[in-house]
């Protein structure tokens, strides 16, 4: 069994969940390529800059196969090494900085399920944007290393990082271009991207997984309640942060002002002006390009994690245990 959270050192769980994250991202960065592509392929529209066969990619099996076929198996884990940064990172502060909040608040059993349900809520935004602060350069490198060179504007910021060839080359070309702030260029869009996507996880996996098992007499610590539940889960977050997830992609992968050159200004102000230029030339459904491609990743992706996390934190144990003696 688990340590008990008092026997648990403060860094376990942090290293369970990035980890835990980690391994899940592997495999299921083809679909994250995937969506990032779906993502900006109408972007060209969105400047009003109108090219032939703007949108490349009709669905999730066309993009495969077409990146695929072009680039083979490295096209299709284009981004892994940043995004393995940009998971561990993301993914161990939101779930050990939520652990921590709750051991450091305690339980109160006398509280109202609503009052607990809201207390959780809160824990679990502020750890989310906690983690959106740490992951936001890898999530820019990751980006742009995922999006296709020949983006046309978007290639001059997918230059800066496919030219360095390593994560920490990447982040000195954006810092040489933008300075620090450059770091955190979309945040705005990033930040409630996590939040939301961590507040609406932790409710809606709790709620349907009790849910599960009443109705449907699985037992809590089955894997079908997990897998079920998970599923159900990725479809609501997803739903949730698709627009600010697409606004965030986007964002990141434009060239900034002193990225273009020459006097140039940036392509987007503020991922509300994303959102703005897109609904003006694709609709409001173009803030959905690649959610399809999002839950198809984000589903199984919350599968493996829960799986991984919970043998991971199993295994801590039991070293733990075997060092005690």
């Amino acid at each position: 069994m688990p340590a008990s959270t008092a026997e648990r050192p403060w860094w376990g769980e942090f290293v369970c969940s990035g980890s835990s994250a980690v391994l899940a991202y592997v495999f299921t960065n083809p679909v994250d390529v995937v969506k990032t592509r779906m993502a900006l392929q109408g972007a060209r529209a969105a400047l009003e800059q109108p090219l032939p066969r703007c949108h490349p990619y009709p669905s999730v099996l066309s993009a495969l196969w077409q990146i695929g076929r072009a680039e083979g198996v490295a096209g299709l884990q284009r981004g892994l090494y940043p995004g393995c940064f940009w998971q561990f990172s993301n993914v161990s502060v939101r779930f050990g900085v939520y652990a921590t909040f709750k051991r450091l608040s305690g339980t109160d059993e006398t509280a109202s399920p609503l009052r607990k349900y809201l207390q959780s809520l809160g824990l679990a935004g502020i750890s989310g944007g906690l983690a959106a602060l740490a992951s936001n350069p890898f999530f820019i490198v990751k980006t742009r290393l995922q999006a296709p060179s020949s983006s046309g504007a978007l290639a001059v910021g997918q230059q800066h990082a496919a030219a360095s060839g390593a994560v920490g080359g990447a982040l000195a070309a954006i810092v040489r271009a933008d300075g620090l702030p450059g770091l955190f260029r979309g945040l705005s869009a990033f930040a409630p991207r996590v939040i939301v996507a961590s507040a609406v996880q932790l409710s809606t996996y709790d709620t349907v997984k009790g849910w599960v098992v009443s109705s449907c007499g699985l037992r809590p610590d089955q894997l079908l309640t997990h897998v079920a539940s998970s599923f159900v889960t990725g479809a609501a977050v997803v739903a949730a942060m698709q627009p600010f997830d697409f606004a965030a992609t986007r964002l990141v992968n434009s060239p900034s002002a002193a990225e273009a050159g020459g006097g140039g200004a940036a392509v987007y102000s503020s991922p509300w002006d994303v959102m703005r230029k897109t609904v003006a030339s694709e609709g409001v459904l173009g803030l959905y390009s690649g959610g399809t491609a999002n839950y198809l990743r984000f589903g199984p992706y919350c599968v493996l994690v829960f799986v991984f996390v919970e043998r991971a934190r199993v295994l801590e144990a039991a070293v733990l245990e075997r060092l005690r003696r």
